[in-house]
């Protein structure tokens, strides 16, 4: 056993002599390139590998992009080594390839560095072909497998208007999804929306395309910012159960059974086509003076809480809208003071469904407070709207009300005694025998007359710890509710996170600006919770930093970052030559500061 031992020693330490008398010798270094498999559908992947014979060292190197094919920043290093007869070593370098359309693709030759050796890698080209007819039903089957649906009422909106639509996750009964991690949130600036909630219809065993689906339907209220032709889509995200990588239908368009196991979960995106809209503007012909942006269809009403009051006492003036429109964007109608009234700011209540605003009843509620007396002629209430449907304006003028005012009773002080009248009284006073005395003879002490400590009565604690459970409640569903909102942050910022990184990965530059921007608003609310950071446009966002006073640098940036997302998406810009990792930590150190 120990000779055996040895041996095996003596092997060792011969193998080692020999790789260091190869290293001595120099084995020729050289580079091969080469894509695995050489040709591919425009639904499959591809290899890239780096060959480096007569090395096991890291290479230094830049590997360049390639327009038409999206390569993978990561790569997977294998080091071989042989030493039968000659000895040979080699590093190989692989790269994940995704091609984005049908074409010959060349990775044209780069330089890298090795032991201190210039290497020129050769050339490389990839085939991409059309996808056959499997491919094609496989594809079909993939988009089908989770989809959204957005339901508009008409084709057009108006600039400003309010439009109720309908959102709608189409779920494959074959697709073993786990959860939903978010509801839907929408892409692009175009249309503010409701904040959405907890779906309002799910069904299930819906027909569509021969299959069968769950379905979750949510309500939403769009509203356009502005005229044009505007761009809107909403994404959410499942976490989906799938058994490996190679068969995830995320890196795969082929359904070779990937839905049914129970191995790990990914989060699959489902994102809504983009939908374009056109936007008119509202016509400027007849448009009522006192027109304030209302839109819809609606009817009013007017009514007092009394008809008959005195001087001075207030009266409650209610003006009441009801219908459909955009309730959510319309001001107080105008109601002046004048020489017979007094009236006071507005108090707003809607009636109806606090989320949209789209559909209900708005209360305008004037205090007046009347300054003379006599029958008086309340003032009207003018309200002009602008009615999509009927594409005109109309203008609704109040109920004519009637008030009667009293002059109310008048302070008068009562009369004082005469000075005569006093002196009288004093010289006369009352007889001896008007007046009398009680007595009492002492009675036996008894202990019920005996005062009692209140700390000793048991009513005195059990009212002392009524106020101290009821606050104690309150504090601990307060902190209940704290944590909910802090953790549903947590999450929400977690998966922003986790879309950044991805986006830095696969150079998704779009992505990659909409993650930072959403994450810069959840910052922003976190700061202000009065205001809606999610509905705030790059510019809005930009002025909210710059009121916050952190710094010209910090504001220079977030400006700076925020124009070049813009520009991606809205003017067409090209992500290729965006240094994403560069990006990625500028904004990393951008969202420290803003908090």
């Amino acid at each position: 056993m120990i000779i055996f031992k040895h041996c095996i020693f003596l092997f060792i330490i011969c193998q080692c002599v020999n790789f260091n008398h190869t290293k001595t010798f120099g084995q020729k270094i050289y580079v091969e390139s080469s894509f695995s498999p050489p040709s591919v559908s425009s639904t499959g992947r591809a290899t890239y590998k780096v060959v480096i014979h007569g090395t096991q060292q890291n290479p230094q190197g830049s590997l360049p992009q390639v327009s038409g094919l999206r390569i993978s920043n990561t790569r997977q290093t294998l080091r071989t080594a042989n030493f039968n007869g000659v000895p040979l070593v080699r590093v190989e370098l692989s790269f994940q390839v995704q091609a984005e359309r049908v074409g010959s693709f060349t990775i044209p030759s780069w330089p890298l560095t090795v032991e201190g050796q210039k290497l020129i890698v050769p050339p490389a080209t990839l085939q991409v072909l059309p996808p056959n007819q499997k491919e094609k039903q496989a594809q079909a089957d993939l988009r089908q497998a989770a989809f959204l649906e957005l339901k508009l009422p008409k084709d057009y909106f108006y600039e400003g208007e309010t439009i109720m639509s309908s959102l709608t996750l189409f779920i494959w009964d074959r697709l073993p999804v786990n959860r939903i991690e978010n509801v839907p949130t929408k892409i692009g600036e175009s249309f503010s929306s409701n904040k959405l909630g907890k779906w309002a219809d799910e069904k299930r065993n819906v027909s569509k395309y021969g299959k069968l689906y769950s379905s979750f339907t949510w309500p939403v209220s769009l509203t356009a910012a502005m005229a044009g032709i505007k761009d809107i889509s909403f994404e959410v995200n499942l976490r989906v159960r799938v058994n490996s990588r190679r068969n995830s239908p995320f890196t795969s368009p082929f359904f070779n059974d990937p839905f049914f196991g129970f191995g790990r979960e990914e989060s699959l995106t489902v994102t809504l086509p983009t939908k374009s809209i056109e936007v008119k503007p509202l016509p400027y012909s007849n448009k009522p003076v006192g027109f304030s942006g209302a839109i819809g269809n609606f009817s009013t009403k007017t009514r007092i809480d009394s008809d008959q009051v005195e001087v001075g006492d207030p009266v409650r003036l209610n003006f009441s809208l009801q219908g459909q429109g955009n309730f959510a964007a319309i001001p107080a109608p105008e109601l002046l003071s004048n020489k017979e009234f007094k009236v006071g700011p507005p108090a707003f209540l809607f009636e109806g469904n606090q989320e949209t605003k789209f559909e209900g009843k708005q209360n305008f509620e004037f205090i007046i407070t009347p300054l003379k007396e006599g029958s008086l002629d309340l003032p009207s209430i003018m309200f002009s709207f602008f009615d999509p449907y009927k594409e005109r304006y109309e203008t609704i003028e109040g109920q004519n009300l009637k008030l009667q005012v009293n002059p109310g009773k008048k302070w008068e002080l009562p009369p004082s005694t005469s000075s005569s009248e006093a002196q009288k009284n004093m010289q006369n006073p009352s007889s001896p025998g008007d007046l009398f005395q009680t007595a009492s003879d002492p009675g036996e002490w008894t202990t019920s007359l005996k005062s009692t400590p209140v700390d000793k009565n048991s009513w005195f604690w059990v009212i002392q710890l009524i106020p101290f459970f009821t606050v104690a409640t309150f504090l601990i569903l307060g902190s209940k509710k704290r944590n909910s909102l802090k953790e549903d942050f947590r999450i929400k910022k977690a998966n922003l996170s986790r879309k950044l990184n991805e986006s830095t990965e696969h150079r998704d530059g779009v992505q990659f600006f909409r993650a930072f921007k959403d994450l810069l608003r959840m910052q922003i609310n976190k700061m202000d919770k009065s205001r809606n950071s999610f509905a705030l446009s790059s510019d809005e966002l930009t002025k909210f930093i710059k009121e916050r006073d952190l710094g010209e640098k910090v504001t220079g940036e977030i400006e700076e970052i925020l124009r070049l997302g813009d520009d991606l998406e809205f003017a067409e810009g090209s992500s290729n030559e965006l240094d994403f990792k560069n990006l990625k930590s500028r904004v990393s150190e951008i969202l420290k500061k803003v908090s």
